[in-house]
């Protein structure tokens, strides 16, 4: 019976850490996927930050929080949201 319950509970651990991963990866690309309703073509999100060379995600946030036509077409993005985007770019 011990054996049983220890079985259980392994399989129920193993199985919630699963879980856990497998959302954290879901979650992650979901950044991109808010950027990519707008930025496509000439305007995908790596060629305007290749493009203005923004090398930190600090710095990708300054310059959309600092536009004024940046800052009110992202103003449902959080920074949280931004710097997700920047860090799936492989900003610093």
């Amino acid at each position: 019976m011990k054996k049983l319950i220890a079985i259980v509970v392994a399989v129920i651990f193993v199985l919630g850490f699963a879980s856990m991963t497998f959302a954290a990866e879901k979650a992650a690309g979901k950044a991109l996927d808010k950027c990519v309703k707008c930025h496509k073509g000439e305007k995908a999100l790596d060629k305007v930050v290749a493009a203005k060379k923004y090398d930190s995600a600090d710095a990708l946030v300054k310059a959309v929080k600092a536009n004024q036509k940046g800052a009110k077409a992202h103003a449902k993005h959080t920074d949280d949201d931004l710097k997700a985007a920047a860090k799936e770019l492989k900003l610093k």
